[in-house]
């Protein structure tokens, strides 16, 4: 699988915008390096101006574009992507199970902070509605990697008899005991014969 989408909120123009406080707010959250801003609340203001991208004008696009991209939030989004993207990359020829398993390997392996941006841009998750928390992330992933999961092989079993299993364990089978005869008369000359040459 390779990782080739992060899905954004699709916007809605200006009547879409949700942030308090409006762009400007928005803005100074993303711009914000000095951690007081929580990230929820970046994130938060990096969806809504996405949003707002899609239906502003000429001139709000630049603003927003340098807001989206260039701002500190924005740097370590791209952090987070490229450092999931290049943990996630399971080769060129790579079959499922493998994309699958390194990609929740990668996502298993980020920092907490980065595990909530990528959750929040539903990275490589084609047509998920961002945001969504870390949980749900993970259990899509999972939920993909048991969908290419080939179910286990069934298997033949022999069931041995008692006799059977003791000869594997290693004991000796018990000999038949040989059935009695009775002798009869015909049979008198040749006892005699042999109990006399055996003195």
């Amino acid at each position: 699988m390779k990782i080739d989408q992060i899905s954004a909120t699709a916007g809605g123009g200006q009547a879409a915008f949700s942030f308090p406080g409006g762009v400007a707010a928005a803005t100074t959250a993303v711009n914000d390096a000095s951690g007081a801003t929580p990230l929820g609340r970046q994130l938060d203001a990096y969806h809504a101006l996405s949003g707002r991208w899609a239906g502003a004008g000429h001139g709000e696009r630049a603003a927003l574009t340098h807001a989206l991209t260039e701002s500190p939030f924005a740097k370590t989004i791209q952090t987070a992507v490229n450092t999931f993207t290049r943990a996630a990359w399971p080769g060129a020829d790579a079959a499922p199970p493998v994309p699958q398993q390194r990609m929740k390997e990668a996502f298993d392996g980020l920092s907490s902070d980065h595990q909530q941006i990528i959750a929040s841009l539903q990275v490589g998750m084609p047509g998920s509605s961002p945001p969504a928390s870390v949980d749900d992330y993970r259990a899509r992933l999972q939920a993909d990697l048991d969908a290419v999961q080939a179910p286990p092989a069934a298997t033949d079993t022999v069931t041995l008899s008692p006799e059977a299993q003791a000869r594997l364990a290693g004991a000796a089978a018990a000999e038949p005991a040989a059935p009695a005869v009775a002798p009869t008369p015909e049979m008198a000359p040749a006892i005699n014969a042999y109990t006399k040459a055996g003195r």
